[in-house]
């Protein structure tokens, strides 16, 4: 099968041939037909400054296909079936494993970086990693689930215990950010209001439904704008990973607010506690990936229609396309959400 391989050292990706894997019992093999390019991936390839535990490794985490072959013991799926493949990899028999919160596990790991992704025509994974995938939904949308929707959800839904009414502040609009903003309008009436440094981004977060938005670069002080704007926040979600905008927003927070932590920034997090944290009880907690109960409830918000992610698709590439478009991403060339490779 062709598939895109990362060798030790390498700042690109050398499309080749290599051996479709064995199934072996408790597996599937999946026909890769839509994988999204995630900043991830452009952290791992372009900057160098994300590492795999082992080279050469075959990328992509963000992926869906069709069923090929299922091996022995599989009990959930056949073959022909369309599925989406969970971006993250755990043990599966520890504690938090087996109370579906997979993203708590001590071996957490991602495919594409701990073992084999998906920028292949072919990827063979163990049946709990797989989701079914409804008719209604392209395997190019079906796909970004699998992180760049998955991953804001569960942010926001489960660490920041959205309530329908929140007023919620995303910063950062992003790949994660602007799903974020597509969450949150989902998930309450109430103001959503984006932030960002750059145009495109803020354009983005309009079509996804936020009601205000705020060009970083156009404001003093972050904290005194969102006040202005919002007339109080009880949900802040951040996906930049500068954290001066946290400490300086915190004046916007309502009694009670909460407090997100998902971008992670190129500075060391450091996060300065003042005593109107304690004062108005705000809560501060951190958001790393998603567990099980994201993608079957996005996909349950997809068909009643709270979720459109037909703008997430920004085009669609073979691979031999990959690295001008991890260099497109990178440089955010034509304000990029997701390219999708197709790699059959």
């Amino acid at each position: 099968m062709k598939a895109a391989i990362l060798e030790s050292g390498k700042r690109s990706l050398e499309i080749r041939d290599i051996a479709v894997p064995n199934v072996g019992p408790g597996q599937v093999k999946v026909k890769i037909k839509a994988c999204g390019i995630c900043g991830s991936d452009v952290h791992l390839v372009v900057h160098g400054t994300l590492k795999c535990k082992h080279f050469p490794r075959v990328p992509g985490h963000e992926s869906s296909g069709v069923i090929e072959e299922v091996g022995e013991n599989v009990s959930r799926f056949k073959k022909g079936d369309r599925v989406v493949i969970a971006a993250g990899t755990s043990c599966g028999v520890c504690s938090y494993c087996k109370a579906g919160h997979e993203n708590l596990c001590k071996e957490l790991g991602v495919f594409g970086f701990d073992r084999d992704g998906s920028f292949a025509e072919y990827n063979v994974v163990e049946e709990r990693y797989l989701y079914a995938l409804p008719d209604a939904i392209p395997f190019d949308q079906g796909a970004i689930l699998a992180d760049a929707v998955s991953t804001p959800y569960h942010a926001i839904r489960y660490r920041g215990n959205i309530v329908d009414g929140d007023t919620v502040a995303i910063f950062g609009c992003g790949g994660l950010g602007i799903h974020a903003v597509a969450v949150a309008r989902a998930l309450t009436t109430g103001k959503v209001i984006a932030l960002d440094v750059d145009k495109g981004p803020l354009e983005n977060a309009v079509k996804y439904g936020a009601d205000e938005v705020i060009n970083l670069k156009e404001v003093r002080n972050p904290g005194k704008a969102l006040k202005e704007v919002s007339k109080g926040v009880d949900l802040l979600a951040d996906f930049s990973g500068y954290m001066s905008n946290i400490e300086e927003s915190l004046r916007a927070m309502n009694p009670g607010g909460r407090i997100v932590l998902v971008g992670i920034g190129r500075q060391p997090l450091k996060f300065q506690i003042p005593f109107i944290l304690i004062e108005k009880m705000i809560s501060v907690s951190g958001s790393y990936g998603s567990d099980r109960r994201a993608i079957p409830e996005l996909i349950d918000l997809y068909l009643k229609g709270k979720i459109n992610l037909t703008h997430s698709i920004t085009s669609h590439h073979s691979l031999e396309d990959l690295n001008e478009c991890l260099e497109a991403l990178d440089e955010r060339k034509g304000n990029p959400i997701r390219f999708i490779i197709q790699p059959s």
